[in-house]
């Protein structure tokens, strides 16, 4: 029987350059993310236990999925100048944002949980967000998403 789903072929998107996927733009956000990140955020003007929301990586190499997350955040956020975190050694170790990028990536700031990410946006706008290990069981995952996001039908008190 003849294959009728012709197969994409697994393509290295570095080495294709510029001809990979819709004309490169210097702002962001960036190219069509490459899998969807798992954010929750809380209301505009609302917070909760000083995050605005979480982020569950896939991995944990952080820095391999920050176009996406930044991707995501730029229609509440606004382009994004600099993140400031506590990096993990795999992060570090596997890839850099690009300076062409325009993101400076800071270690954490003064006083800034270890749990937590900060991004800045160019017109000084803010947010902070829990990062959830990605190693952490879906059920938990989620449950510790909505708990940031201040979602009022989550179960704060753990029982």
């Amino acid at each position: 029987m003849i294959d009728i789903h012709p197969r994409r072929p697994i393509t290295n998107h570095r080495e294709m350059g510029e001809s990979a996927g819709a004309p490169r733009s210097p702002e962001q956000p960036f190219r069509t993310p490459t899998r969807t990140p798992r954010l929750l955020l809380c209301g505009a003007d609302t917070g909760s236990d000083g995050v605005d929301g979480a982020w569950w990586p896939w991995t944990d190499n952080l820095t391999a999925e920050l176009h996406d997350l930044v991707s995501a955040l730029v229609p509440r956020l606004g382009p994004v100048a600099r993140i400031g975190f506590d990096w993990n050694a795999v992060s570090v170790s596997q890839r850099h944002i690009d300076r062409a990028d325009g993101i400076e990536i800071v270690g954490p700031g003064l006083g800034q949980a270890p749990d937590t990410m900060q991004l800045f946006g160019a017109d000084a706008s803010h947010l902070t967000l829990l990062v959830i290990p990605a190693h952490t069981p879906p059920d938990e995952a989620y449950d510790r998403m909505r708990r940031a996001s201040g979602d009022a039908s989550s179960d704060l008190s753990g029982e």
